[in-house]
């Protein structure tokens, strides 16, 4: 096995960790406008509650105007009983007079509907309002939880590019190069383990001639998969060559 697969797959390592890392930076303004759009819900509810608490309260004036319109409606009409001269025109006007109180009553009741759900609006504008103070505070420590992990995973992946600059130097430049190709075009994994005969990224069967070199401690051939290109490396142990042990009853210096 070549001696620069060590240093490949540690720059595989830190490749797949700087792309993950990079890809989470990526996406953390997005949660910095999804916190953000919550907010916006937030205070958009608070508009609404407040806003149809003022309108139940306007439409509340507008039937007691209604009940007081009536009611003087009733007064005037009583008022003019005592001149009428006629009995017609006295029945008249205590019809008048009863459809005035009760356009009043009716009014009267509407008035207690509309307080009841004046209370019910204004009940759910201070909710909404409580939830709008509790959202700021949630989404506040949110971003601020988001700014020190943003600054944490940069960090963390500007040390480990550096870490990969120094290691790339170590690997020979056609190998490097070999590897930045296959890493391309296999998102990230250009290195696959032989094991158990097979290579474990696309399953298929490595030449059993492949896995012994593989093994070789002094071989420096560089070997592929021969289904997916990967560059093929291997764990298990390197055998050893054991001495050979003497014929019985041969002389031994």
């Amino acid at each position: 096995m070549h001696h620069a697969i060590p240093q490949l797959l540690e720059l595989q390592r830190l490749d797949q960790s700087i792309a993950s890392l990079r890809s989470e930076l990526d996406a953390m303004p997005k949660r910095v406008r999804d916190a953000d759009a919550k907010l916006t819900g937030a205070r958009a509810a608070v508009t609404a509650a407040k806003g149809a608490h003022t309108q139940a309260l306007t439409q509340r004036k507008k039937l007691e105007l209604d009940v007081e319109q009536w009611r003087e409606r009733a007064r005037k009409y009583r008022s003019q009983s005592s001149s009428v001269k006629t009995n017609e025109a006295f029945k008249a006007l205590q019809q008048e007079i009863a459809h005035a109180e009760a356009e009043a009553a009716k009014a009267e009741d509407l008035v207690l509907e509309q307080m009841m759900t004046a209370e019910d609006v204004e009940h759910r504008a201070r909710r909404a309002d409580a939830d709008l103070k509790e959202s700021e505070n949630a989404i506040a420590a949110e971003k601020k939880q988001l700014q020190v992990e943003y600054s944490e995973k940069k960090k963390k992946a500007e040390a480990q590019a550096r870490e990969r600059e120094q290691i790339a130097k170590s690997v020979p430049d056609d190998l490097l190069d070999l590897y930045t190709r296959i890493s391309r075009k296999h998102l990230g994994s250009a290195l696959a383990e032989a094991r158990d005969g097979q290579c474990r990224a696309c399953g298929m069967r490595i030449l059993p001639h492949t896995l012994q070199l593989l093994k070789t401690e002094t071989d420096e051939e560089v070997f592929r998969c021969e289904t997916c290109g990967r560059i093929l490396y291997t764990l298990e142990p390197i055998p050893r060559a054991t001495p050979r042990q003497p014929e019985n009853g041969a002389a031994t210096s």
